[in-house]
């Protein structure tokens, strides 16, 4: 009843105001108006409102106000502001001093300093020309970590918050600037940094304190399986361990990604079992109510109260209420109650993959259900001319398992459907297998949830906890095998790419040291080596995806360096080479052997390559070794680089890796007249620099794309290479300036650089050196 009275003639003001508030978020954001003309319009509504009082007023009204205080706190952020007083890319020395507003979020590195990050309110900043009191700022701190509402002084290095370098790269600078926070401070030793003024409390700290509790007594029994405690943690308490990052794949290509985070299905959950106990220990209304909305409160606050989770919490407060006033729930007043608190408190939550995605979700149930429960009702009914109370016990007990199935699938479908634009925008595919598998994983997640809550609430009781624990991480090691199977299931998901874009035909990304390389030509894809272990995970995996590369024709691995072939394992178990290439020189690479020895277990053929043999060769595309020769003998892995010539009909691209002198001399002595290119992709020799003049003037590129370390003994000598030559009428583009490059041939040829947004229309007329 309470659902259906959503539609119609129901008024629905708070919805109504939801969506004015939304709009007005999106619009100010998009135009950035002045404050003037916002508090211009605010006083215009104001008086509007007072004299002809209604809906339409109240409307202009909430659009005016919204509207003006998204623009006063972030538009004109004082973070922002001191941003704009730092100069572009450079870093600036300062002492800090402000209160720890967040809980420091530990990071754990190769040395045995301990380093963390946290959310700092400056209250005083030298040189005080800077004036960024009261501004947000991230700060990387080295040392011991110090707890949320510690006051804290610090001399750091100030810079502006960096936009991503490559295609796939998360963008923090954007997630940062939605949390009004556009500058960083890098603490560069823990003598630098210490704690003024211990915080008495803080309800942050104590909520991390729960929360870690809780995963303690959530391990309890299952020490030996870290991988089950570290996914059931995520699924109860919406704690993220990097060990889970192979299971994060699996659960994306089945759609089922949103378990892993604490939403409003977590908290429906939850009410739903504390449903059942009141129930079954027959508690009486008021003190039902007063129990529940306090343990989803607890729960929200220890879980970080996301913005679906808050969303779910203030929908059930609205639910829970109308007991008290008698009076029928509207749904969708209850959601615009809920957006309209979060875009109050901040706008910026308007711009969140989890906002969207849980109102999305909730409003298309609210109009979907009642169209589900009619099918269902018409399609399972055992004779719909016969009224229910003359049907058999049998009919009305198939009929209600027929049609729990039925709304179950059919909610699931509209979920599917409702949830496609973000899975397309974000993980560039489609996956039709999510259907099914959420079928199962919902119902299983749910088992999962009422069995953790039970483990922590018998914590006292420590063998019964821990039994409750084993079964969990049973079901939990069910829903896994079912998850893993639903990705590996046959057209299961498609990998779409970036839509209503023209995909590059040559990506160079910006790996610092290490290097990868796409080549392209309609569905052939190649990649020359895979940078490291991190980078392909962080970085390639999700760029491969955002260019709708599902399987590689060939993965290329130019010499044992970890920062070129690290990740080589993941892109394998992600993108399955037709082949994998590595140079048929020994080395004494660690990283490569092991690279070798995972590939033997896995059945992957190597093939190895030397100077003179053709990799692949199509009509369109031809790609060649040049380097080295099976009887090289060098001492350096860069000196025993894999050098290849990729030829299409519009181009020809020299990749070098990191190849130096020794091999530069060779090729020109033994393979000159193919060194000629349109391209050349080089990196940074271990010990010299790249590029003698006898060599560049053999290769005469019109455009080269020089990688390599942005500090260090690289970076001046491969900016004073690129000064001279550039002289010469050629385009040189260092990557410590441009980030990755991408590339377009065929019908327009282009040239973009993804930081700084440099862009080349086409390539220029080789001249001579």
């Amino acid at each position: 009843m309470g659902m259906e009275a959503s539609f119609g003639r129901t008024p629905k003001p708070a919805f109504e105001a939801a969506l004015c508030a939304f709009a007005a978020v999106i619009l100010h954001d998009f135009c950035e108006p002045p404050l003037a003309p916002c508090l211009g319009l605010c006083v215009a509504a104001l008086a509007y409102a007072l004299k002809r009082p209604g809906r339409r007023a109240s409307l202009l009204l909430i659009f005016a106000v919204i509207g003006m205080s998204h623009v006063w706190r972030h538009n004109l952020s004082p973070s922002r502001a001191l941003a704009l007083k730092l100069a572009q890319d450079a870093f600036q020395t300062v002492q800090l001093e402000g209160r720890v507003v967040d809980v420091p979020s530990e990071h754990s590195t190769n040395d045995s300093q301990p380093r963390c990050t946290f959310f700092l309110d400056v209250e005083m900043i030298q040189p005080t020309q800077l004036d960024a009191a009261d501004c947000t700022v991230l700060v990387h701190w080295k040392g011991p970590s110090p707890t949320c509402g510690d006051k804290v002084l610090m001399t750091a290095a100030l810079r502006r918050t960096m936009p991503p370098r490559n295609p796939g790269e998360r963008d923090s600078e954007q997630f940062l600037k939605r949390h009004n926070v556009w500058v960083e401070a890098f603490v560069r030793h823990p003598m630098d940094a210490r704690v003024v003024r211990p915080a008495v409390w803080h309800w942050k700290t104590t909520a991390s304190s729960i929360r870690d509790w809780t995963s303690l007594q959530l391990m309890r029994g299952i020490e030996d399986q870290p991988q089950m405690h570290h996914l059931l943690a995520s699924m109860v308490l919406g704690i993220q361990k990097d060990s889970l990052q192979e299971m994060h794949d699996w659960f994306r290509d089945t759609g089922t990604l949103h378990l892993f985070a604490v939403s409003g299905l977590n908290l429906s959950m939850l009410a739903a079992f504390l449903n059942v106990c009141i129930r079954l220990l027959s508690i009486g209304f008021r003190t039902a109510w007063f129990l529940t909305l306090s343990v989803l409160t607890g729960y929200a606050v220890v879980t970080g109260m996301g913005p679906s989770c808050v969303r779910a919490l203030v929908m059930s407060a609205l639910v829970l209420s109308v007991g008290w006033t008698g009076r029928p729930s509207v749904p969708l007043n209850s959601l615009g109650v809920a957006a309209l608190l979060l875009l109050a408190a901040d706008g910026n939550c308007a711009f969140d993959v989890g906002f969207q995605l849980s109102f999305g979700l909730v409003l298309s149930f609210i109009y979907a259900g009642p169209l589900v429960s009619h099918l269902t009702n018409k399609w399972f009914s055992p004779d719909v001319l016969l009224p229910s109370r003359l049907w058999t016990q049998w009919q009305r007990s198939s009929f209600a398992l027929f049609k729990t199935c039925g709304n179950a699938a059919g909610l699931t479908f509209v979920s599917w459907l409702a949830g496609m634009p973000w899975c397309v925008l974000l993980f560039h595919q489609v996956t039709p297998i999510a259907i099914l598998v959420n079928l199962v994983a919902v119902p299983l997640s749910f088992i999962n949830l009422a069995l953790g809550f039970l483990s922590v609430l018998g914590f006292a009781l420590g063998s019964v906890s821990q039994i409750l624990n084993r079964m969990n991480a049973r079901c939990a090691g069910v829903l896994l095998d079912f998850v893993r199977w639903g990705s590996a299931f046959p057209n299961g998901h498609f990998v779409l790419g970036r839509p209503f874009a023209q995909q590059p035909s040559l990506v160079v990304f910006d790996f610092g040291e290490g290097a990868a390389v796409l080549l392209r030509d309609k569905n052939i894809n190649w990649l020359l080596d895979c940078g490291s272990e991190a980078q392909a995970t962080g970085v390639l995996n999700r760029a491969l995806q955002e260019y709708g590369v599902d399987v590689l024709d060939g993965l290329v691995l130019s010499h044992g360096d970890t920062a070129h072939i690290g990740g080589a394992s993941i892109i394998q178990q992600q993108f399955h080479p037709l082949q994998v290439v590595d140079s048929t020189l020994k080395d004494r690479s660690q990283t490569r052997k092991k690279i070798h020895a995972a590939f033997r277990n896995q059945g992957v053929p190597l093939r190895q390559a030397k100077a003179n043999e053709v990799l692949f060769e199509e009509p369109s595309m031809r790609i060649e070794v040049l380097y080295p020769p099976d009887s090289l003998n060098a001492s350096l892995a860069d000196d025993k680089s894999l050098v290849l010539r990729w030829i299409t009909p519009q181009w020809t691209v020299l990749y070098t890796s990191d190849a130096g002198w020794p091999t530069e001399q060779w090729l020109l002595n033994h393979a000159q007249e193919a060194l000629r290119s349109d391209i050349w992709i080089r990196g940074s020799h271990a010990r010299e620099t790249s590029g003698c003049d006898a060599f560049v003037k053999a290769v005469s590129p019109r455009m080269v794309i020089v990688s390599g370390s942005r500090t260090g003994q690289h970076h001046g000598a491969n900016t004073a290479w690129a000064s001279r030559w550039s002289g010469h009428g050629m385009t040189v583009w260092l990557q410590e300036q441009t980030g990755a490059v991408e590339a377009w041939s065929g019908g327009k040829e282009e040239f973009r650089a993804y930081v700084g947004k440099r862009v080349l229309s086409s390539l220029p007329p080789r001249t001579s050196n």
